[in-house]
């Protein structure tokens, strides 16, 4: 009986000790949390053509999705007109060539500072390198808004950015964009739940009135039905009973490889000539669902931020974070001791997302992602009239593509969109920059260009990105 009160007793001293340590960690964590506060800003507003665009004039801290910032704290500034960069003239000063940067989140680029945005460092080293006689000074006007697809950049040129007329006109893409040119929803609502559900992006379609099946020939051309074929067997073969079939690293190099190979610049050619034919339209949100947006926007800015649009994220129990990223962590490192977990994560992952429902019916998609090829037909005729305005306006259209590095569904989609992409803009004379190369590669020699749990580039990833537009320009001046 002795012994055991006496084990009774060390026990409890330990749960005490165990406990003691725990609130000591939980007291220093939120005294960390308070000296380092995370930030929640209404950082967007409707905007009826667009859908939505950063607020004017509006400055905040950004520390990302964090209830502490422990990735980055930057200081954030829109300019008058509602996008991040300095107010510019719309008369274009002497001597001055003009570029204009339209895109998502990765041009807005509220990660880093300004001066590190990567149209400020094209802004930088374009100046740095103009050696003429008669200096020639460059303005990088920045048109990027969080959250849009490039269907929303077709609508930002021709409401914004033209007006600048810039003389250059930089597209940021990767393969998520592309989806939001045909989904409704998703907005920059600041997980605001009740708006998440509105659809109030416009979205794009192509259509022929002497033609109503037009896609079908568009499929017969590119053919991809190897595939869908591969994402159907992997499917029905493994996935229901929960077993997905792992890759080698160079077997799947060589099966994107394959379906790469059916790309062909004379197939893209035949689709160019196909959508040419087409008409291009888009379904500006509903009345109700934009004035929904609107009213919500309203009343949120000013009972749940007090008219200042931002506030410091509540506080949450340290210890659970902090487990989080313990869980996180030991996550990756099971993933770099079993390189065949990550495959096999990856081709879970693409089966459910590109995986047909009906094994018979292999373009139909599923009820979240439609058919791939028809997402890419849309996108491309979006790129065609974009194009024809940049030209008719006498200027030059260059797309930046980092579909194959930033890869949110698998590398297999991605690289057959930096293919198409690649292929399209050759037989079309657009300027095509593979951001994805010089990224790849620095993240090949060990250096990070992304942040870990935000997603976007840091300094490093925007660093390349603006000396791949600056290599660009300086290849093809004249």
């Amino acid at each position: 009986m002795k012994k055991a009160k006496e084990i009774l007793k060390i026990l409890a001293a330990q749960a005490i000790t165990i406990l003691a340590i725990l609130a000591l960690i939980e007291v220093v964590g939120q005294l960390y949390a308070y000296s380092n506060p995370g930030y929640e800003t209404l950082s967007a507003i409707p905007d009826k053509t667009v859908g939505w665009r950063l607020t004017p004039n509006l400055e905040y801290i950004h520390t990302g999705g964090h209830w502490y910032a422990d990735e980055f704290s930057v200081e954030i500034k829109h300019n008058s007109l509602g996008f991040r960069d300095k107010n510019r003239n719309i008369i274009t000063p002497p001597n001055t060539t003009r570029i204009a940067v339209l895109g998502d989140s990765f041009v807005a680029a509220k990660q880093v500072p300004f001066q590190n945005t990567p149209g400020q460092v094209l802004e930088q080293l374009l100046n740095q390198n103009s050696k003429t006689e008669q200096k020639q000074n460059y303005e990088v006007l920045n048109f990027g808004i969080g959250g849009i697809g490039i269907g929303q950049s077709f609508l930002a040129y021709r409401q914004y950015a033209r007006s600048f007329n810039p003389d250059y006109v930089f597209l940021f893409i990767f393969e998520g964009d592309i989806w939001r040119t045909i989904a409704p929803l998703s907005a920059i609502t600041n997980n605001l739940n009740t708006v998440k559900n509105l659809a109030i992006r416009p979205t794009f379609n192509v259509s022929n009135k002497n033609a109503p099946n037009v896609l079908q020939p568009l499929l017969q051309i590119l053919n991809l039905k190897s595939f869908y074929e591969l994402l159907v067997k992997l499917k029905t073969q493994k996935y229901k009973s929960g077993e997905i079939p792992v890759l080698k690293e160079d077997e799947y190099i060589s099966l994107i490889n394959t379906f790469n190979s059916l790309i062909t610049e004379e197939k893209i050619e035949a689709i160019s000539r196909k959508l040419n034919q087409l008409d291009l339209f888009y379904t500006e949100p509903s009345k109700n669902n934009f004035d929904k947006f609107v009213q919500i926007q309203a009343e949120r800015t000013q009972t749940d931020f007090g008219e200042d649009r931002t506030r410091v994220r509540k506080h949450k129990v340290f210890l659970v974070s902090l487990w989080g990223r313990i869980v996180s962590g030991l996550s990756e490192l099971k993933k770099m001791a079993d390189p065949e977990l990550s495959m096999k994560e990856e081709l879970s992952t693409l089966i459910k997302t590109y995986g047909p429902t009906n094994p018979y019916r292999l373009f139909d998609g599923n009820p979240n992602y439609p058919n791939f090829e028809k997402v890419v037909f849309i996108n491309l005729k979006v790129l065609e009239r974009l194009n024809s305005d940049i030209i008719n306006d006498g200027r030059k259209f260059v797309i930046v593509d980092a579909s194959s590095h930033l890869v949110k569904y698998g590398r297999l989609p991605a690289s057959l969109l930096s293919t198409i992409l690649e292929k399209y803009c050759k037989v079309n004379a657009i300027g095509y920059i593979p951001l994805y190369q010089p990224l790849n590669k620095a993240r090949r020699n060990g250096a990070k260009t992304t942040w870990s749990k935000d997603g976007h580039f840091n300094e490093n990833g925007y660093r390349i990105f603006g000396e791949a537009m600056f290599q660009w320009i300086e290849a093809h001046k004249g």
